[in-house]
């Protein structure tokens, strides 16, 4: 596991993800194969009710052998807003953003569920994480 905080600013200065940058990144974005999970317009009260953490997103549904993969990943998400937690568990291919706010992690949760991304996913499954105790 890699755990890296997020910080720093939308480009990238000082925190290591300036390689690629976030207009390439969703360059390589493609339309959602379907209909968003309902989910991603709820409340903060609706999310937290079903015992998720309205500001951490499980992403699953990624190719395990991405090279580089903070560096590729981290912009996609962080165009989004800052992130407090980025952390990439490759020998399952998934990933747990955590954001600043609600607001943030449902805007990424709306923009990024159900896309294709070329090298990366051929549908991302973006969805609020288990509340941890």
């Amino acid at each position: 596991d890699r755990l890296s905080s997020g910080g720093g600013g939308s480009h990238g200065h000082g925190n290591g993800y300036s390689r690629i940058s976030q207009a390439s990144a969703m360059a390589l974005v493609g339309e959602p194969h379907g209909a968003l999970d309902p989910l991603c317009f709820a409340s903060r009260h609706e999310v937290e009710a079903q015992g998720l953490d309205p500001t951490r997103l499980f992403i699953g549904q990624l190719f395990r052998n991405l090279p580089d993969a903070d560096q590729t990943l981290h912009p996609l998400f962080e165009q989004y807003g800052q992130m407090r937690e980025f952390r990439w568990v490759a020998d399952k291919g998934i990933l747990y953003a955590t954001y600043n706010t609600f607001e943030e992690a449902q805007a990424a949760m709306q923009g990024l569920s159900g896309r294709p991304i070329e090298g990366i996913s051929k549908s991302l499954n973006v969805k609020y994480s288990q509340r941890r105790p």
